[in-house]
């Protein structure tokens, strides 16, 4: 199955109609992720039947965050389930680069009923294989991870380590650069069943005098830059992931319940 990371209501249109069974709802995806606001919450909810993990991370950086940030993230997790997400996906991290517990339980006591994700602030972590018993203790149902590497398949041993020592207590979700041409082998070298993927697409509007050449675009983009889902890509990727389902139709990871 397919977990598609999505940036704006027009992606999770897209995602609805593509019949994607779950996204993960960001803002500012090229920053590698933050929360949604509130509206756009309401309106993924009201648009996408199927399951919605809901982003909470209130800056762009690193995972060690200060009492007040912990705060506004506690409260906006909670805001987002109230208005209708499954789901958070979330990582608290210490300047050392282990888990931070204290956060991580004030969630679940917050939330005892949400599937909670920790994201792929492991994979700055200092020890995965730590990180993981730790998320299992901690009461967290599924690791966001690209097995500490730049993408999925370049972490796929990772990958595969974390999954056999989760035993079905955590699932492992492989994310990081997964697409259509890549799918397949993440699969078969990391035993996992789903995968998360956001499958991008650049747009730029045709230069006008009245644009001045000031940039509000994404970085190192032009200008006036956007980011999408790309319809193609993800149509791909979809296709991809069935053929890869009925090579292997009996293959099954034994994770707990999809949230």
């Amino acid at each position: 199955m397919l977990e598609l990371c999505v940036g704006g209501i027009d992606d999770v249109l897209l995602a609805a109609a593509a019949g994607v069974a779950r996204i993960e709802l960001n803002s500012a995806i090229a920053l590698g992720g933050l929360t949604p606001s509130q509206s756009l919450m309401l309106e993924a909810r009201s648009a996408f039947s199927g399951k919605i993990i809901a982003m909470v991370r209130p800056r762009e950086g690193d995972f060690n965050y200060s009492p007040a940030e912990i705060r506004l993230m506690l409260q906006d997790a909670e805001l987002l389930v109230q208005q209708g997400a499954d789901g958070i996906a979330i990582g608290f991290l210490n300047p050392d680069g282990s888990v931070n517990p204290a956060p991580c339980r004030q969630l679940r006591a917050l939330l005892p009923r949400t599937h909670l994700v920790f994201h792929r602030a492991i994979d700055v972590s200092v020890c995965l294989p730590t990180a993981l018993t730790q998320l299992i203790d901690l009461g967290f149902q599924t690791i966001l991870t690209s097995g500490g590497c730049s993408t999925a398949l370049a972490g796929a041993a990772m990958l595969q380590q974390l999954r056999q020592q989760a035993a079905g207590r955590i699932r492992i979700l492989p994310a990081g650069g997964i697409r259509a041409a890549n799918v397949a082998e993440v699969l078969q070298l990391t035993g996992c069943t789903e995968v998360h993927a956001a499958v991008r697409e650049i747009t730029e509007p045709t230069p006008a005098a009245h644009h001045r050449n000031l940039h509000f675009g994404i970085p190192g983009q032009g200008p006036l830059s956007s980011g999408r889902t790309s319809h193609t890509a993800l149509r791909t990727l979809l296709d991809a992931l069935h053929a890869a389902q009925l090579r292997h139709p009996n293959v099954s990871q034994n994770t707990p319940a999809t949230p």
